[in-house]
Formats: C-alpha cells, sequence, structure tokens
C-alpha cells in the first residue's frame, strides 16, 4: 500500500516516535491466541498513514519534549483508529478498504467485532498501565462520539432532506472527534494536563481539521477514481450516505435540477450515463464548489489556532497536516 510522500514529509519531526508507535504496535499481537495474531498481522500490514498519532505527537512537539507518554497516547489513538474502522467494515459489509481486504472481508464479520473489542481493550489497558488518566477521560468520550455518529449515519441514511447541520455533526462525531482528541491530547502532554484553555483550543483545532477531512472524502465518492480510492464510486451513496455535495446541491438546484437531482439520488445503482448526470447536476448547482470553500474555511479556522506558536517544525509541520487534510486525493 503505497503512502502519499506529503505525509511523510509532515511526519519528518516525529519520525522516530511514529517508529517506536509502531513498535509498540507489533508487540500487542505477540499473544498465546494465533487467530490474534494472524488477524492482527493483517492490521498492521494495512495500517499507512497514522495520521492521527502524528497530529498528536506533532502537537505535544509544540511543547519541545516528547517521551514515553507521547508515544503510548499516539499508539493508543491508533489503536481505538484501528478498532473503529474494522467495526465500521463490518457494519457497512465492506470488504475492501482503500483497495485492501478488510477483516470482515477476509475472515468474518463475528471475528471483525472480536478484533475491535480486543484493540478498544488493549488501549484502555495501555492507558491505565501507564496511568495516562487525561487521555483515557478523553478518549472514553470520543468512543462515546463515535458510537453515536454511527448511530446518527444509521438514522440518516437515505434522507434526501439532513441538513447541512445535521450531517457536519454526525461527521463531526465520526471523524472529527478522534482527530480533535489527538490534539488535545497532544496539548495536555509536557506539563499541559492542567492548562484547560490550550486544550479546548487544540481540541477545536482536531475536530475543524476531521470534519475538513470528511468533507474531503465524501468529494472522493463522487469525484475520484475507485483505483485510488479503493471502492467504487457512488459506493457511499449506493450505502445511504447523504453527504454534503449532494445537501448543497439539493439546497441550491433550480426546481427542475432538484426534482431530477432527487431521482437520481434515490437510486441504489446507476448506470454510467445515470451517474454522469447525476454528477453534472451536482457540478452545476455548485455542491462540488460548495464542500471544497468548506473544507477551506474550517481549514483556515484551525490554521488560525496555530497563529500564535513559534515556527518550529512541528508548527510548521502542522501547517503542512491542515493542507494535507483537504487537498489529498485519496
Amino acid at each position: 500500500m503505497s503512502v502519499d510522500t506529503r505525509i511523510l514529509d509532515l511526519q519528518r519531526p516525529v519520525k522516530r516516535q511514529l517508529e517506536q508507535v509502531q513498535k509498540q504496535l507489533e508487540g500487542l499481537f505477540r499473544t498465546p491466541v494465533p487467530i490474534l495474531n494472524e488477524v492482527g498481522g493483517h492490521v498492521l500490514a494495512t495500517r499507512g498513514k497514522k495520521f492521527r498519532p502524528t497530529l498528536l505527537l506533532l502537537t505535544a512537539k509544540l511543547r519541545g519534549h516528547l517521551g514515553e507518554d507521547a508515544i503510548i497516547c499516539a499508539t493508543v489513538v491508533e489503536l481505538v483508529h484501528a478498532a473503529a474502522l474494522i467495526h465500521d467494515d463490518s457494519v457497512d459489509r465492506s470488504h475492501l478498504r482503500r483497495g485492501m481486504p478488510t477483516v470482515n472481508g477476509l475472515w468474518t464479520d463475528e471475528m471483525a467485532i472480536i478484533m475491535g473489542d480486543y484493540l478498544y481493550a488493549q488501549s484502555m489497558s495501555l492507558l491505565v498501565k501507564h496511568e495516562q488518566n487525561a487521555a483515557m477521560g478523553i478518549l472514553a468520550n470520543v468512543v462515546t462520539d463515535m458510537s453515536c455518529g454511527e448511530a446518527l449515519e444509521f438514522q440518516h441514511a437515505f434522507n434526501l432532506d439532513v441538513s447541512e447541520t445535521e450531517y457536519e455533526e454526525l461527521i463531526r462525531a465520526k471523524t472529527g472527534s478522534l482527530i480533535g482528541a489527538s490534539t488535545e491530547i497532544g496539548a495536555g502532554l509536557n506539563g499541559g494536563a492542567k492548562d484547560h484553555k490550550r486544550r479546548a483550543a487544540y481540541r477545536t483545532f482536531g475536530d475543524k481539521i476531521g470534519i475538513a477531512f470528511q468533507i474531503v472524502d465524501d468529494l472522493f465518492d463522487y469525484l475520484s477514481d475507485s483505483e485510488v480510492t479503493g471502492k467504487p464510486v457512488g459506493y457511499d451513496l449506493a450505502d445511504g450516505k447523504v453527504t454534503l455535495p449532494l445537501i448543497a446541491a439539493l439546497r441550491q438546484a433550480t426546481e427542475a435540477d432538484g426534482k431530477k437531482l432527487r431521482v437520481l439520488a434515490s437510486r441504489k445503482k446507476w448506470t454510467k450515463g445515470q451517474w454522469a448526470q447525476l454528477c453534472a447536476l451536482i457540478e452545476r448547482a455548485g455542491g462540488f464548489e460548495y464542500s471544497r470553500q468548506r473544507a477551506r474555511v474550517l481549514a483556515d479556522e484551525a490554521r488560525a489556532i496555530l497563529a500564535g506558536e513559534p515556527r518550529t517544525a512541528a508548527r510548521k509541520a502542522l501547517d503542512a497536516a491542515i493542507d494535507y487534510a483537504v487537498s489529498r486525493d485519496h
């Protein structure tokens, strides 16, 4: 699985720490249970970007030193992210993610649930062992948020009248909350645990990056090459996920175009011609451009939070991370 060179560049200031995170992850799958080791090996082989641990480490590095507590917290964030994706793939019955087989695709939904639960349990165990109580409180709330996000996705499935506000709350809970937790935890390290103002600022920082990140992901469902994203174009819409490009287009379209759009968007399968027509209607109504602009606004708001930080390598890398979130192609 190839990794975007831009993320490798922004990870440079914390490269050594990310290597330590990888070693921590590998150690978790040396168990007496062969099937756990086998599935764990697959999970490790398909973990690519480590975007959330990178953000945590870079945010902590704004204060300088990175110790064992940062490595442990970064490892736990990656475990929680992996567990959430494994469960998400099982809920969605997805057999591929980014072009790679999922746990439920190679094994079963039952094994995916077991592996996800194992990773959640290991993450909490690590935090208890290393007495990372602040991080545990943050991540306990995040797991609740992510579960609520999954429930909201189920609640809003196939609803063409879902509002932009409802959509953003859904993706904040499902995606933004863990990115926000990563940067809040990072801000609380190096003696910052009691600096509640700074932690809150960096929680908002991560939330905004996370929402922008997901908006860009939702554009891929309409506009990307399936060979790049690893899933069929239109997969999310067919699964009932009504996202910002469509929400904005339905709001802004002419009456005639809006009717055509509703008919096409209500389908679960499309011919190439029907899909091209649906995308053309969204484009004409400004749904794609509105989504790109909304992601850029959120990125600018996140960048404003960095404004007072010294121009260190970590600060520059966080700037690059914001750019990556909104300009990547997969």
